[in-house]
């Protein structure tokens, strides 16, 4: 059995590379003899990450050739079918659908998070092919409500979670993280974990939060920058610690999405703008405080029963102190999860079903 999977793989973004990772090894615990192949950006650094083969997501040839032979497209999970990160997204990832069709072969939406989807042509791609493929799963119900609005209706549509929720951290991942907390002076307590992203829409909210993070730091907590896509998230990371007074940290080792969800395993706070940050924070437990610069955080942090972070500095502090010394939280948190967990891992069954 062999299935080909389509995302925006290998390009060294920490919430992707997760969902590469955890759409795999939910299959293969089904299916042990599953093979896959990745539709890669960068197929060398995928199979050195992963341990799987991968191909040139942009050579036509080697898709159809790999097509041909596959029993099942995946394509997810994440957010690849929206057209505000520019217009030729959508178009790409649904000509892959659409190639895959054309073969005769099955294919999955896989708990993904659809839109916003603003383009004309974008909402008539997605209502042709869209409404060809053999089954969708969403992570959200605005995605549900956003396919309902673009007549997407012929196939099965079933509303599960992102599949990262399925991930647990290995012990030696939980070990080299905590030795990166000791490498960085901290002691593992009263940490607070900051997720930054360069977003235009949002210019100008970098001395805000620079001045919440000192206020933080002079009550005793520690604050660190992840930077989860390296190459753009670092420069944003050292652009708001430059701003802050007080001293702040900036993780400087390329982490695995599981070393990534280890490291925030002890934190008893995450401030995030990516999404998966927000993921990887609800997975272990910690508190998280959202960023909205995509309506994508906005249902989440709405699933959790939370809204956005205020823009204010003045209220951006009092909702992080409120979640800070809200008893029983991250239990709470834990509990929404455990279902979440469960309804993830059903995507997997879901998929092998088209192919049993």
């Amino acid at each position: 059995m062999k299935i080909a999977l389509s995302g925006y793989y290998g390009f060294d973004n920490a919430g992707d590379e997760a969902l590469l990772s955890a759409i795999c090894r939910s299959i293969q615990q089904l299916e042990p003899q599953a093979e896959f192949v990745i539709f890669s950006g960068f197929p060398e650094r995928t199979t050195q990450m992963h341990g799987l083969r991968a191909v040139n997501r942009m050579n036509p040839w080697q898709l159809i050739r790999e097509l041909l032979t596959s029993n099942l497209l995946i394509s997810g999970g994440g957010s690849l079918l929206q057209d505000v990160t520019g217009p030729r997204s959508l178009p790409y990832y649904i000509s892959i659908v659409a190639l895959a069709k054309t073969l005769g072969k099955p294919v999955i939406f896989y708990a993904q998070g659809i839109g916003p989807i603003n383009r004309n042509f974008s909402k008539w791609l997605m209502r042709i092919i869209a409404n060809k493929v053999d089954l969708i799963t969403l992570r959200d119900e605005d995605s549900l409500l956003l396919l309902q609005e673009l007549g997407i209706n012929r196939p099965p549509i079933k509303l599960t979670a992102d599949p990262v929720f399925a991930l647990e951290p290995s012990g030696s991942d939980l070990l080299k993280t905590a030795n990166i907390i000791k490498e960085l002076g901290l002691e593992p307590q009263k940490l607070v974990g900051v997720s930054v992203r360069p977003w235009s829409a949002l210019e100008g909210y970098q001395p805000n939060l620079a001045r919440v993070l000192d206020a933080l730091v002079q009550k005793g907590y520690q604050v660190i920058f992840i930077p989860m896509d390296y190459a753009r998230d670092w420069p944003e990371s050292q652009r708001v610690l430059a701003l802050m007074e007080e001293k702040g940290h900036i993780v400087q080792q390329h982490l695995s999405s599981m070393e990534h969800l280890a490291l925030l395993s002890g934190f008893d706070l995450l401030v995030g703008m990516r999404l998966h940050s927000l993921i990887f924070a609800a997975n272990r437990g910690v508190p998280f405080a959202g960023i909205a610069y995509d309506p994508k955080i906005v249902a989440f942090l709405k699933s959790f029963g939370l809204n956005p972070l205020p823009e204010s500095s003045s209220a951006m502090l009092l909702e992080l102190e409120r979640l800070l010394e809200s008893p029983g939280l991250s239990e709470h948190i834990s509990s929404r999860v455990r279902d979440l967990r469960l309804r993830a891992e059903e995507n997997a069954a879901l998929a092998l079903s088209l192919i049993r």
